[in-house]
This record gives structure tokens, sequence and C-alpha cells, in this order.
């Protein structure tokens, strides 16, 4: 009976190890902090014509190829509310944090950053978040 125990020593060591390394991997990616998206530089500078009519055109090469990325948008912000800033014609960017009042002022043409998330169908509006004011030199 010993030399039955003793041959499944190894086994359960080896067993007990990876059950070790899976529970540190899944704790530290679990810890991981999200990647900050507003530090990441911008695949593409459009207007937000430019972005409302590609996704609006219903142009899927060039949508899915904006879909996810980082651009910077400029346009004419027609209404700003809380942490959410409107762009003619319809480009919608979510901030993080509420923007500065006197960089978003109705009327005013400003260049937002931000991840394109996509297009509202029933607003008709594209979706941005983690927006931020770029400010030209």
């Amino acid at each position: 009976m010993n030399s039955i125990l003793s041959g499944r020593k190894p086994i359960v060591y080896v067993a007990l190890a990876l059950a070790g390394a899976a529970l540190f991997f899944a704790v530290y990616e679990y810890n991981r902090p999200a990647s900050d998206r507003t530090m990441e530089s911008s695949a593409v500078a459009l207007s937000a014509h430019e972005l409302h009519s590609g996704f609006l055109s219903g142009n899927s090469v060039q949508s899915t190829e904006w879909l996810n990325q980082i651009v910077e948008v400029t346009g004419e912000v027609q209404s700003a509310e809380g942490a959410t800033v409107l762009l003619v014609p319809g480009v919608v960017c979510t901030f993080e944090e509420s923007p500065d009042r006197a960089q978003c002022l109705e009327g005013s043409e400003v260049t937002l950053k931000g991840r394109v998330l996509g297009f509202d169908d029933l607003f008709n509006e594209v979706r941005m978040d983690f927006c931020l004011v770029v400010l030209n030199p």
C-alpha cells in the first residue's frame, strides 16, 4: 500500500503547484488597473461631420475601422451637460469627469479625443467615451 501512495505524491504536488499558479494569475489579473485611454495617441483626426456621415452612410469598412479606436473629433458644441458634450451633427462625447465649461461653450468649436463606441440608430448619433478636450498650442 505504501508503494501506491508514494507514486502519487509527485502528481499531487504538481497539481497543487498548478492550482497555486492559477490562483496567483487570477488575483493578479483581477487587481490589474484598467488602461488609461486618455493617454493613448489618436488613430485619426476627423471633423464631427466626417465621423457622423461615415457611420450614417453605412460604409462598414470605414466605420469598423474606427470602432474601439481613439480618434480626435473637431466640431461645434451643440450642448454640454454634466459629463456629456454633444457636437453638431450628432457626436455624443462622454467624459470621465465634467469638462471645464469655458472650453465647451455652446456654439464654440472644440477638438475632443476619445474612443468610438459605435452608432446609435435610434438617436442617429455616434457615441464616444473616455473623452477629453485637446488643447491646441
